[in-house]
């Protein structure tokens, strides 16, 4: 997904009743899951004229060392049926018990440990409104699986509409790496050393470029015929369901060895123009117009050290110094995440829908 504005999460009445049918949904499965998706190995050798079997290697080795994963659609309807994104900082226990809630809760989309006043984790989620986050909230502190009634606290919570947002490009941060490569400045991604052909091959497969469908095994799959499959993905690609199959970082919009940091803004004059200026920033993946009390804009980077994005804060500052009016940081270590699969809560709201239907079938 690439620089959005305005409601383009809204879907037709068409694809609306196509998104009812337990044919597309069982497909929409398969493509958010990466069955029958993968890198066309071939056209990547062609393309950047190496042999087949070099490009092979690489690849296998970029996955191995977990810089990448492979090729998914992206669920973009995620954000149409859940447009409360929520990012939360909470006491909880730190125990087994904790962490399989939070790797296996279907909103919950990415947790970091991390220590602030009596807070030590951070979550990001996806609901459907507010009262169904409240919903889902109570219920999962009446469970007494991650805080007990005597040992809660009243979490720091802060409510985003996916409706506003104004950046989400996860192919920004490899922007930001390219560039330092070829200025010499970064020669590796995490600890795994980079050279020209592996920043080639990043380039064109995080940009969706050299990924194939296999539209038969697709077919053999679902016992549809193959044109079905290739109609259904089409209409799923123009609705703006799902987007073109690409490889992403493990952690979606942060690479591998990078802080990602939250920011919120206070920009208090030439709003749209400063706004505009950070969107175009390679370093910030997603920017959310906003409403928390003071700070009207939710910022997120990523960056390799603290130092680094001080600095890169300090040039806003003193590039709007009479627009910015304050900045309260948030910084996650990637050391610190919770071992969640970037595509787990698309999965799983696919399966909800699924189960639905099927239910709604039986009666």
């Amino acid at each position: 997904m690439r620089l959005l504005r305005g409601n383009i999460f809204s879907l037709t009445r068409s694809m609306k009743s196509l998104l009812k049918r337990e044919s597309t949904l069982k497909l929409l499965l398969l493509l958010c899951s990466g069955e029958g998706v993968d890198f066309n190995v071939s056209a990547l050798a062609n393309k950047l004229n190496k042999h087949r079997n070099t490009i092979k290697d690489r690849l296998d080795h970029l996955l191995e060392n977990k810089i990448i994963e492979k090729p998914v659609y992206p669920l973009e309807w995620l954000f149409s049926e859940y447009p409360l994104l929520v990012i939360s900082k909470d006491k909880f226990y730190r125990d087994q018990t904790t962490r399989t809630f939070i790797e296996n809760d279907p909103h919950i989309f990415a947790a970091y440990v991390f220590q602030e006043e009596v807070y030590n984790t951070v979550t990001i989620q996806f609901h459907e409104d507010l009262y169904s986050y409240q919903i889902w909230s109570d219920e999962a502190l009446d469970s007494g699986k991650i805080i007990k009634e005597e040992d809660r606290h009243p979490p720091d919570v802060l409510y985003l509409s996916t409706k506003r947002i104004l950046k989400y490009d996860t192919f920004a941060p490899f922007r930001n790496i390219e560039r330092g490569y070829k200025q010499g400045i970064i020669n590796s991604i995490g600890d795994f050393e980079l050279d020209s052909l592996t920043i080639r091959i990043l380039r064109l497969i995080l940009n969706g470029n050299c990924i194939r469908t296999n539209e038969n095994f697709l077919a053999r799959t679902l016992d549809v015929n193959r044109n079905t499959i290739s109609r259904q993905i089409q209409s799923l690609l123009e609705a703006g369901t799902i987007g073109k199959p690409t490889s992403r970082f493990p952690l979606t919009i942060v690479p591998p060895g990078c802080m990602l940091i939250f920011s919120l803004f206070e920009i208090k004059k030439r709003c749209l123009e400063v706004a505009n200026f950070i969107r175009r920033d390679p370093r910030v993946p997603l920017l959310v117009k906003a409403n928390l009390g003071r700070y009207n804009y939710f910022v997120t980077s990523t960056f390799r050290t603290v130092e680094d994005h001080i600095r890169w804060q300090e040039k806003y500052t003193q590039n709007f110094h009479a627009c910015i009016e304050a900045i309260k940081n948030t910084y996650l270590s990637p050391a610190m995440s919770f071992n969640i699969n970037q595509n787990f809560v698309s999965l799983e709201l696919i399966k909800k829908k699924l189960k639905q239907k099927q239910e709604e079938e039986q009666h």
